[in-house]
């Protein structure tokens, strides 16, 4: 498991903060003790005192993508691909346009 950890120096110390988890700080007087104390002390935080879990928040106002009743609905029109291909054209003629700037 990979945690990100704040490292800061302050009045000659280092102190090491858990970034997702506030409870754990440690403060050493090297860079390396504060790297090795605040691995020891997420260990212990994470198997001895807390239980991770996921839960799952039913949101009522879901976000509907007003688009989805749209899909399919030109796939029995006739000139759809007429359609499709005009498009193509005018794009090919705007990027040459644009190349030649």
């Amino acid at each position: 498991m990979i945690c990100d950890v704040i490292l800061r120096k302050k009045a000659g110390r280092y102190i090491a903060s858990a970034k997702d988890y506030p409870d754990v700080v440690v403060e050493e007087n090297s860079r390396e003790k504060a790297i090795d104390l605040i691995k020891l002390h997420l260990l212990h935080y994470l198997t001895k005192e807390i239980e991770l879990i996921q839960v799952e928040v039913p949101l009522h106002n879901s976000v509907v993508n007003p688009w989805i009743e749209k899909f399919g609905c030109f796939k029995d029109d006739p000139g759809f691909e007429d359609l499709q291909a005009e498009i193509e054209a005018y794009r090919r003629e705007v990027d040459k346009d644009e190349s030649l700037k």
